[in-house]
């Protein structure tokens, strides 16, 4: 099989075709998606269908003949004709016929209550299938990000030898653990403190007082009473955008319904040879 990330629609054929019908049933949970598969009639023997999907996710299974039609022009009544017979002769339960130019208005006359549901899976038109749809969301959004910055400490000796001492520390998570006067760590640190605050605190300056606290720095401990620090604010800009194009190359359109999805080529094509081919 061709590989699923180089096949366009410009370069399909009627076997690509009946496969990416099957790889778009088989991108559900609880389904059997077989391809060309020999189904039986009550009359005796088998007929060959394109794709049978057996759906399990109900309390019984719920099975689905499939005729793909890969012509040029619009298809005709005896094609559903032709896939009733199969219906009323078989167990199944409802039958398709996809099509990739649509159907001349007699074989939708006929589809009608018949228990056979008319699709048409073609390439995407974007100024016929897009005209009244959202093609490109571009969204700029502008984030407000803090940041902490510690003016003063207020840290004081605990032992007579501590005094008149001059400290420099650079904190980090595992060397700014807060510890009870008992020296036992209270499971928090300093910058989980201060980085608490950054969500409920305005711009400015401002002083968290700490009661009872020690900090243990360059391997003695100190009494941490309070810290002065500064909020602010710098501005940054977010820029998404998504493309229905980058997703979806191909509409699949309900005929005899309003239902309209845009779907992938290259993931019906995988998911074939993943979930259909592989069987």
């Amino acid at each position: 099989m061709a590989d699923p990330e180089k096949t366009e629609w410009s370069n399909l054929d009627w076997e690509s075709y009946q496969k990416i019908v099957a790889g778009l049933h088989a991108l559900g949970e609880d389904v059997e998606v077989e391809h060309e598969y020999d189904y039986p009639v009550h009359s005796g023997g088998t007929k060959e269908m394109d794709v049978v999907v057996w759906d399990t996710r109900g309390r019984y299974t719920f099975t689905t003949l499939i005729e793909c039609k890969f012509h040029g022009d619009p298809i005709e009544q005896e094609v559903v004709d032709s896939l009733v017979g199969v219906l009323d002769n078989s167990d199944a339960d409802k039958g398709v016929v996809v099509s990739k130019n649509g159907f001349q208005s007699g074989a939708k006359e006929r589809a009608e209550g018949s228990g056979i549901e008319l699709w048409t899976l073609r390439q995407i038109i974007p100024d016929i299938d897009l005209e009244d749809r959202i093609q490109r969301v571009n969204i700029d959004m502008t984030v407000n990000q803090p940041r902490l910055e510690v003016l003063d400490m207020d840290i004081r000796a605990v032992e007579e030898e501590q005094e008149g001492q001059e400290i420099e520390a650079t904190f980090t998570p595992q060397n700014s653990i807060i510890y009870t006067l008992n020296k036992e760590p209270t499971g928090e640190t300093l910058l989980d403190r201060l980085n608490q605050r950054l969500n409920s605190v305005h711009e400015g300056e401002h002083t968290e007082d700490f009661e009872d606290s020690l900090l243990l720095i360059q391997g003695d401990f100190y009494q941490l009473a309070s810290v002065d620090y500064r909020v602010t604010y710098s501005s940054g800009t977010i820029e998404y955008t998504t493309d229905l194009l980058d997703h979806a190359d191909l509409t699949l359109k309900d005929e005899l319904g309003d239902t309209h999805e845009f779907v992938s080529l290259t993931e019906a094509l995988r998911t074939f040879v993943e979930e259909v081919d592989d069987r």
